[in-house]
């Protein structure tokens, strides 16, 4: 759970970076050289945000999907319920450590803790300059326009943070420093400062992401433009320009704080210099809202697709608001849905196919795959594992699942793959009335199939099969055993074996015998001349009948009777 919440959030981090990327590179080729400087410094500030918020946000379309013309296929699968009760796993405790397995190297968690612990060493260098800029700040002289005066003549000087000003008065003119006051007014008017400190917490979000650094120099330069513009028009820009070549011999790195030639001056004063944008090319801000939009379709939009059937015709398959409802019972109950989105089923010769799926012949029942089988391990004696593949070694265990009780003397449980293999074993029903005994048992409980060997041969079947019946031997016992004294042939395809001389054929308590036997394995039909027909304590005897596996019914000729 903490794994996938960690590699959540590094996917969202660079969802946010994707982002950020597109809006600054619609920045740099439409808008950076625009003379707005206030609409540009809400949009770097406001494309920034949004590059937070629009992988958060989650929206589902519903789209339907006609198709005409649908002809109900006669071929319509028997649909299966599964009713096992799922039983809790018990998570084995490792007695013995395999040595081999190797720990495998979680790399999520630590990409995820390098980044952790970057960013909050970032925030705590961030806070730290904080403090140690504002114990400069409980001695100060205010001005009429609000400034706070802070005289200051090594360090970070001629600067602003808020409305504090630090000044080197001894070694600038009276004349500069109005000028000088006129400029830092505008940055705390404006509160240019609140910016920068917004920027820092971005960089310490997104410190991967060179970006953000680039949208950090962009606002930056923004807001020395917006205050030499207005500054310019009360001083003039030659006069201006020539204080900014005054000055620029004293810069600061203090990342709070705005200097007064902290930017590169060359853009400043070509900036100064620059002919006012037109305000026809404001529209130029609307090309943005297509990337937007682009971004919400590709980060925060899901589309659901739904079939929507028109002309149907069909037999015994209900329709309602344009979807197939379908029902189904068996011997342990009734099952009913609709189609679901992003499924193909059997309905139809010709049928719409959306994007992903695999073909056109998954039918109905894969909407009502069983879930797989999970088994409960009641004991054991001994046990070693392999930590890193999830398998572990039972001695002399015990084991329960679909209603059955396996015990063996050696078990092999992949608790990865749901597979179990178990050695001179024996399943039992949980009432113990039902035992079957076998040196191999395997199930595969994921895809429910399950093999048992002996020293007579090998059978196997599904074990949601079983399940139907509601006892896993009753399938295992489910196989057709047959022999003869003269001969036993096959047709070439070897589903039709004939049985000549003293013919025997037994299944599931079922024995019949005669001269002659010809079973049919394709519908599953035994015909038996010279019949007897054995089942507990009842006998039967007729000059031929006809026994059908699949729902053991009895035809008999020749008898005193005819069913």
């Amino acid at each position: 759970m903490l794994d996938n919440k960690m590699m959540e959030w590094l996917i969202y981090l660079l969802k946010v970076t994707a982002c950020t990327a597109l809006f600054f590179g619609f920045y740099l080729l439409f808008l950076r050289k625009l003379t707005f400087f206030k609409i540009n410094r809400f949009y770097l500030l406001g494309t920034l945000l949004l590059s937070f918020i629009i992988p958060v946000l989650q929206f589902e379309i519903m789209r339907e999907t006609v198709v005409t013309e649908i002809q109900d296929s006669a071929n319509v699968p028997e649909l299966k319920s599964f009713n096992a009760i799922p039983v809790p796993l018990v998570q084995p405790v490792m007695l013995e450590y395999d040595r081999q397995a190797k720990p495998e190297i979680n790399w999520p968690a630590i990409v995820y803790a390098v980044y952790v612990g970057i960013a909050s060493l970032l925030l705590l260098i961030f806070l730290w300059r904080l403090l140690n800029l504002l114990k400069y700040t409980s001695n100060y002289t205010k001005n009429s326009k609000g400034l706070k005066l802070i005289s200051k003549s090594v360090g970070f000087t001629n600067c602003s943070f808020f409305n504090y000003v630090f000044i080197d008065e001894h070694n600038i003119s009276q004349p500069d420093i109005a000028v000088l006051l006129k400029h830092e007014e505008v940055h705390a008017r404006q509160f240019h400062s609140a910016d920068k400190m917004m920027l820092i917490i971005f960089k310490c979000i997104l410190w991967f992401n060179p970006i953000v650094y680039l949208y950090d120099k962009a606002l930056g330069q923004v807001h020395e433009y917006e205050a030499d513009e207005m500054t310019s028009n009360a001083f003039g820009n030659q006069a201006y320009a020539n204080l900014l070549l005054k000055l620029a011999i004293s810069r600061s790195d203090m990342p709070l704080i705005h200097n007064f030639v902290k930017n590169p001056i060359k853009d400043r004063i070509k900036m100064l210099f620059h002919s006012k944008s037109k305000n026809m090319k404001k529209l130029m801000y609307l090309l943005v809202l297509p990337v937007v939009a682009g971004l919400f379709w590709l980060f925060a939009v899901q589309v659901v697709y739904a079939n929507k059937l028109v002309g149907l015709k069909h037999e015994g398959l209900p329709v309602q608001d344009g979807k197939i409802l379908f029902m189904g019972t068996n011997s342990v109950g009734s099952v009913s849905g609709e189609i679901l989105p992003g499924k193909i089923y059997k309905t139809a010769s010709a049928l719409y196919k959306p994007r992903g799926v695999k073909s056109n012949k998954e039918v109905l029942t894969d909407t009502l795959k069983p879930k797989p089988v999970k088994p409960k391990i009641i004991s054991y004696r001994k046990m070693k594992g392999d930590a890193r593949n999830q398998i572990f070694y039972l001695e002399n265990a015990v084991m329960e699942f679909m209603n059955s009780r396996l015990e063996a003397g050696y078990v092999e449980f992949d608790h990865i793959n749901n597979k179990i293999l178990a050695r001179n074993a024996s399943l039992k029903t949980l009432d113990e009335k039902n035992t079957i005994k076998s040196t191999l048992f395997t199930f595969d409980l994921n895809k429910g199939s399950y093999s048992v060997e002996n020293g007579e041969g090998k059978t196997g079947g599904n074990i949601h099969d079983a399940e139907r019946k509601k006892d896993l031997l009753i399938n295992l016992n489910d196989k057709v055993d047959y022999v003869a004294k003269d001969s036993v042939k096959m047709s070439q395809d070897k589903l039709i074996v004939s049985l000549f001389g003293n013919a025997m054929l037994s299944y599931n308590g079922v024995k019949l015998s005669g001269s002659k036997i010809v079973y049919n394995k394709k519908d599953n039909r035994v015909l038996v001349n010279d019949a007897i027909m054995t089942s507990g304590d009842t006998k039967i005897k007729a000059d031929s009948l006809i026994f059908d596996i699949k729902t053991k019914k009895t035809k008999l000729f020749g008898a005193d009777f005819n069913h």
